[in-house]
């Protein structure tokens, strides 16, 4: 838990920092590393709320409730950048890579635990 909110603190201050101006670079095809930063920020961030939430509640309530907060809260960032700062944006492009990182995540959990946990521990 407190490395969650560890994660959370560092997303925030790396999401609302003004002197951060991620490159535009195109990393694989068309796909700006931005993007992928922004998918890989929240792979992680749906991973641990996942393991740190999964005794406490049956599974697919975890799940329903990570797929719900990890994009609200992805989108809510960029919001906060247009609200808050002066030299960052808004970008539709960023809450979409968001969207897709939280899924990602959910679906590697999901994988993980079919490849390694025994069916009879799910909930």
């Amino acid at each position: 838990m407190r490395v969650l909110s560890i994660y959370l603190i560092i997303l925030a201050f790396l999401s609302l920092n003004p002197w951060l101006h991620p490159a535009s670079s195109l990393a694989i095809g068309n796909i700006a590393w931005d993007k992928i930063d922004h998918a890989i920020a929240y792979c992680f961030l749906s991973l641990l709320l996942m393991s740190a939430y999964r005794y406490n509640k049956p599974l697919w309530v975890v799940t329903f409730m990570v797929l719900l907060i990890c994009p609200l809260l992805g989108v809510l960032f960029e919001y906060c950048q247009l609200w808050f700062t002066s030299t960052r944006q808004f970008s539709s492009s960023d809450a979409i890579a968001n969207v897709f990182g939280a899924v990602l995540g959910v679906i590697l959990f999901w994988c993980y635990l079919f490849l390694t946990v025994p069916k009879e521990t799910y909930k």
